[in-house]
């Protein structure tokens, strides 16, 4: 039951990526980060009010909603950037790196086992990842007036890395505190709550909150709500997969995002998305590390 909840939190997060390059075409200066939270605090907290809710423990919610910080707005906020910048699934590429930073970070904080087939795993996971950066000079970018310039690209790999560092931790700071508040719908309510307070704060202090509410209710962009609804579904998948399977594993599975997005990629962004042999092979490499790690659960 774990690894299908695991596969599908993957699967709607790849969705969500598709939606938020489609919406991008017509609100190019948004990058989806405050209409998908919002989306995400509303759905959850219909959804929270019919589930039972644990007891309070004030370090269970703070870890909760120190990941929804970490993992929701700032995985979410580096990984949609870089999707402007180098398309979906080439920013999907580098989160299935996510995996390889849950163990690191599960082995130290949860103390959770990594052992050599693990690791090797791992470094199979990270040998895929540098595969598109180093042809970087030899792959063409997607086309399109924002995402045309070799700067532009190597902007946009360095957003995709900060993103599965920052998901991988979150994992583990998730899967620590649903130990102490054990409910994977408040928990995912609680981390998105956070997130969009974050959000929020930051709009305020530039002075563009007022200007982002106005522009997206006077013409909402169903692409981007699409994509809030796509990572609501995903953070419950997620969530319920921690009752089942270790930080770690979690990670492992959100790797088979990049595969989904390659899928759809091919799909429906045929025009953007120019699947070369460069990113499949990247994506074969790591699915082949992700592989790797998973039978050994």
């Amino acid at each position: 039951m774990g690894i299908l909840l695991g596969v599908l939190a993957a699967f709607s997060f790849a969705v969500a990526s598709l939606a938020i390059r489609l919406g991008m075409r017509t609100k190019e200066p948004d990058d989806g980060v405050f209409v998908s939270i919002v989306v995400n605090v509303l759905m959850l907290g219909v959804v929270g009010l019919f589930v039972t809710k644990p007891d309070w423990t004030t370090a269970g919610v703070f870890a909760l909603a120190s990941a929804g910080v970490v993992g929701n707005f700032g995985g979410r906020f580096w990984t949609m950037r870089a999707v402007r910048h180098v398309g979906t699934t080439r920013a999907a590429a580098f989160t299935t790196g996510t995996p390889v930073v849950a163990a690191i970070f599960g082995w130290v904080i949860l103390d959770e086992a990594l052992g050599l087939i693990e690791a090797i795993g791992g470094g199979l996971v990270i040998g895929g990842l540098l595969v598109p950066i180093r042809a970087r000079s030899r792959a063409a970018p997607p086309r399109g007036r924002h995402l045309s310039s070799e700067a532009s690209t190597l902007v946009g790999y360095f957003h995709a890395a900060l993103g599965p560092i920052l998901f991988g931790l979150a994992f583990v700071i998730r899967k620590w505190g649903l130990g102490e508040y054990d409910s994977a719908v408040l928990g995912a309510l609680i981390g998105s709550l956070a997130a969009l307070l974050i959000v929020v704060s930051i709009e305020a202090g530039t002075g563009r909150l007022p200007v982002r509410v106005t522009d997206n209710l006077r013409e909402v962009s169903w692409w981007l709500v699409a994509a809030g609804v796509a990572t609501s579904f995903a953070l419950l998948f997620q969530f319920a997969a921690f009752g089942f399977l270790p930080a770690w594993v979690v990670g492992t599975l959100q790797g088979t995002q990049g595969l989904w997005a390659l899928v759809l990629g091919y799909m429906f962004l045929r025009e953007e998305e120019r699947i070369d042999r460069i990113v499949v092979v990247s994506i074969l490499i790591v699915t082949a590390g992700v592989t790797i790690i998973s039978v050994q659960v």
